[in-house]
C-alpha cells in the first residue's frame, strides 16, 4: 500500500502542478515529466492487483491509479502547440475522477488528508484532529446525504444542469459559513472543476459550490437560462446550511469567468464578490472603451495571464482599467507566467481578499 499511495499521491502532485500552468508551449517538457511517474504507477500498480489479500483502503488507491495512468496516456497522446490544449484540458478529466475516488480515504489516513489540503496546511495539527474525528470522506447524492463533505446533486459526468457541493466535514449549524460558488469553463464540468478549489474550502472553513451550465458552456448571450438553476441552486444550498449571505463569491474559469461578470451587472445579484479568471471581461465595454452597466462599487479580483492565448491579456487590462473608472473596487493580478487555465495557487490570495474585503459588510 505504502508504494502505490507514494506513486499516486507524486503523479497527482505532478499533473497539479502542471493543470495550474498548463501551457502549449511546455507539452515536452511537461510529458517528460508525467512519463516516468506513470511507469512507476503502472508497476507499482500491477503489483498490488497480484496480490490476493487487498485490503479495503488498497482496492479504493487501484481504482483511484487506474483514473490517474487514464490520464496521463491522454496528457501524453496530446500533441503540441495550440492544437493539443483541448485534448490536455480532457486529460485532467479522469485526474479528478482519481482525485474523487482517493478523498473517500481522507477520513481514515492523515497522509490521505494532508494531500487535501494546502501546503500551508497539512502541519496544522488542529485542524488535522478536527478532520480526523469528522465523517468519512464518502461521496453522496443529496437525498441521501448527511450534512458534509462531498454531495452530488443530479450531476453525474455526463449530466448537465446540475451541481455538487463541498460542505466542510467540521461544519455546525451554530455558525454563518462564507460560500464560494465555482464556473467551469467553456466543456467543463462541476464535479470536475469543485477539485480546483476543494483543497482551499476544506482548509480554510468555507462551503463550495460548482453547478455544471445547461449546455456545453455557460449562456452568455442568455444569461437568464443558467440563472434559474444557479437561483434554485441557492436556494436549495440555503435552506439546508447556515450560509452567510453577505460572504457569497461568484468566481469562475474562462467562459465560467465571462458568466460571473456578466451576472455582476444584473440587478438584485445576490453575489457579494466576484472572481473572474483568464475571462473576457473585455465584453462589458461598450465601442469606446467604457463601461455603462451599473458596477459602482462592485468587489472584484480579476485574474488574467500574460500568456493567455485565447483572451490577449492587452483586453484584460482595459477592461480592468474601465471598471476602476465606473467606479468599481476592483484588484487587477496578472500573473506573467499564466497561460489560458486556472491557477490554484492563486486561491489563497482571492479567499484574503474575499475574507478582508468582505469585513465591512457588518
Amino acid at each position: 500500500m505504502d508504494a502505490l499511495w507514494k506513486d499516486l499521491s507524486e503523479l497527482l502532485t505532478a499533473f497539479g502542478e502542471i493543470q495550474d500552468r498548463l501551457d502549449p508551449t511546455l507539452f515536452s517538457q511537461s510529458a517528460s515529466r508525467i512519463e516516468p511517474l506513470a511507469a512507476k504507477l503502472e508497476l507499482s500498480r500491477n503489483e498490488a492487483e497480484r496480490s490476493t489479500q487487498n485490503a479495503p483502503s488498497v482496492d479504493v488507491l487501484l481504482r483511484s491509479a487506474s483514473q490517474a495512468l487514464q490520464g496521463a496516456a491522454r496528457f501524453l497522446e496530446a500533441p503540441a502547440g495550440p492544437h493539443g490544449i483541448m485534448k490536455a484540458f480532457q486529460a485532467l478529466r479522469p485526474i479528478h475522477r482519481s482525485e474523487e475516488i482517493l478523498y473517500s480515504l481522507a477520513g481514515q489516513f492523515e497522509e490521505v488528508s494532508k494531500f487535501f489540503l494546502p501546503a500551508s496546511h497539512r502541519e496544522n495539527r488542529e485542524l488535522l484532529k478536527r478532520l480526523s474525528q469528522s465523517p468519512s470522506g464518502d461521496i453522496a447524492s443529496l437525498s441521501d446525504a448527511s450534512d458534509c463533505g462531498i454531495i452530488h446533486f443530479n450531476n453525474e459526468r455526463g449530466k448537465r444542469g446540475g451541481w455538487s457541493i463541498y460542505v466542510p466535514e467540521y461544519y455546525t449549524k451554530e455558525k454563518r459559513w462564507p460560500l464560494v460558488i465555482a464556473l467551469h469553463g467553456g466543456s467543463g464540468h462541476g464535479a470536475d472543476f469543485l477539485w480546483s478549489w476543494l483543497r482551499d474550502a476544506r482548509a480554510r472553513g468555507m462551503l463550495l459550490a460548482s453547478p455544471t451550465s445547461l449546455d456545453r458552456t455557460w449562456f452568455l448571450h442568455h444569461p437568464g437560462t443558467d440563472v434559474v438553476g444557479l437561483n434554485s441552486m441557492l436556494s436549495q444550498i440555503s435552506e439546508k446550511w447556515n450560509v452567510d449571505t453577505k460572504r457569497l463569491l461568484l468566481t469562475g474559469i474562462s467562459d465560467g469567468g465571462t458568466y460571473s461578470m456578466v451576472l455582476s451587472t444584473v440587478r438584485q445579484s445576490p453575489f457579494t464578490h466576484y472572481a473572474p479568471v483568464a475571462a473576457a471581461v473585455h465584453a462589458l465595454l461598450n465601442r469606446e472603451g467604457i463601461v455603462e452597466a451599473p458596477v459602482a462599487d462592485l468587489k472584484i479580483f480579476q485574474v488574467h495571464g500574460a500568456r493567455d492565448w485565447m483572451f490577449p491579456v492587452e483586453k484584460a487590462r482595459l477592461a480592468a482599467s474601465a471598471l476602476k473608472n465606473a467606479g468599481a473596487n476592483i484588484v487587477y493580478r496578472e500573473v506573467e507566467d499564466l497561460s489560458h487555465n486556472y491557477p490554484r495557487d492563486l486561491n489563497a490570495e482571492i479567499l484574503d481578499w474575499f475574507t478582508r474585503s468582505g469585513s465591512d459588510l457588518y
